[in-house]
């Protein structure tokens, strides 16, 4: 029997966020049963602890976690952080829980406290608290920069730090001017996926051209995602792309390999090649990064004009970011049964589920696919973001927003604007691979 016609045929999808309002646009979608059945299968760690996907640990697993996990970070995150951060610190994340997340939530460990749209605990033995808010329906989809300013109209708390882009950052910079500090990934894993019966290898825009040209359709999230006219102004035509997806793959399997889906590395690829029982099998995909629009998608960012405040603070906190980005990689059970449990017990939204079996897959897409790793080509540390690479993505950004008649970013940007690599710790790095 297959494993995976056991799995359920139907997965609610994430619902839809405005165009650019955050890290997560749509094509989540949740994992289920079958999330667990096929990691266990590829040999990925943490599958004997759950037996059912979408279920959270049993209570007795729960508190054994919990109690690791506060032990973990109490000897791991020691730097004196009381009198010289905010207290709690509190950090807008860009989408409901997730292990893009895991960096954050590895400070606290599994004993913190869950409620709806939130959790928090003691970060470490710091002396300070952590409280970690949800984005999508816990911040009403406004994303960053916008709750820096304005606040979470949901959960009515104003974060000192938010997980934003670089794109959304320059857009914004003239009305929302931010700054990021840290990146907990090197490169975007948005991607572009194609049936390789039909279409082979599209790593090229001239491959993507050539498509369009043969009577293909990209379906994406909204023509207004920035990828969307980057791939317009380099000469892929616009009609060629459709709008509105969020998470079904229904046109991708029904539409004879015409359609080319946007997409996550670390989600729809999986999902399509192992959970979807009227596809079921290996797909291409293409990084958009790899198309020349290398931009950070997933940054810790603080308002511009409150960095010499919080200089001190990030002094001795984005080094702990820096460590719990490792330790995570390292030691990801606690905190994706965490994510289990948070997502399971109706924290987040119901469409939203990360069982352990999705958590372990999707680290290991991004592992493998390069999307987590260190700085410089494996050589820097990790976090650090690149200003010359960041300088090239603002060249290629602000003509087509000028293009697009935006008055909201500011003229002359350089990257020194909205980003910063003085707080980075050199020596903290990813071992290699095996070591």
């Amino acid at each position: 029997m297959n494993p995976i016609e056991d799995a359920p045929a139907a997965r609610l999808r994430a619902a839809a966020l405005p165009p650019r309002a955050g890290r997560r646009r749509p094509g989540r979608r949740a994992a289920g049963l079958a999330a667990v059945v096929v990691a266990c299968a590829m040999g990925l760690a943490a599958c004997s602890s759950q037996s059912n996907g979408s279920a959270a640990p049993s209570g007795t697993a729960v508190a054994k976690a919990a109690g690791q996990a506060d032990a973990f970070a109490a000897s791991h995150f020691t730097t004196k952080l009381s009198g010289i951060c905010p207290n709690p610190l509190v950090v807008q994340t860009n989408w409901l829980p997730e292990p893009d997340h895991a960096t954050l939530y590895e400070l606290i460990g599994g004993g913190g406290t869950l409620s709806q749209y939130s959790y928090e605990g003691p970060l470490g033995s710091t002396g300070i608290k952590l409280r970690i808010l949800a984005g999508g329906p816990g911040d009403a989809g406004l994303g960053m920069p916008t709750v820096l300013y304005t606040g979470n109209p949901v959960l009515r708390v104003t974060p000192d730090l938010a997980m934003g882009s670089i794109d959304t950052a320059v857009q914004e910079s003239a009305k929302f001017p931010v700054v990021a500090v840290d990146s907990f990934q090197e490169h975007d894993p948005l991607v572009l996926i194609s049936d390789p019966a039909k279409f082979h290898n599209l790593s090229s825009i001239a491959s993507l051209i050539a498509a369009a040209k043969a009577g293909a359709h990209f379906y994406v999230s909204s023509l207004q995602t920035i990828y969307v006219p980057y791939l317009i102004s380099n000469g892929v035509p616009a009609s060629a792309f459709i709008g509105g997806y969020e998470g079904d793959l229904a046109k991708f399997v029904t539409g004879g390999g015409m359609i080319i889906n946007q997409g996550y590395v670390d989600s729809e690829i999986v999902n399509l090649e192992h959970f979807t029982t009227t596809w079921d099998k290996p797909v291409d995909y293409t990084l958009i990064y790899k198309l020349g629009l290398n931009d950070y998608d997933e940054v810790i960012e603080l308002p511009k004009a409150k960095m010499t405040a919080m200089s001190a603070c990030l002094t001795k906190l984005v080094p702990m970011l820096q460590a719990a980005s490792v330790d995570y990689i390292e030691h990801p059970t606690v905190v994706n049964q965490l994510l289990a449990r948070y997502n399971s017990g109706g924290y987040g939204a119901s469409y939203w589920q990360t069982s352990v079996g999705y958590s372990t897959a999707a680290d290991q897409a991004l592992l493998s696919n390069g999307i987590v790793a260190n700085s410089a080509g494996g050589t820097g540390p990790i976090g650090a973001l690149d200003l010359t690479r960041l300088q090239g993505v603002i060249q290629t950004l602000l003509p087509i927003y000028a293009q697009e008649g935006l008055s909201t970013y500011q003229t002359g940007l350089t990257a020194g604007d909205v980003a910063t690599d003085r707080f980075i710790d050199p020596s903290v790095k990813l071992p290699p691979a095996g070591g």
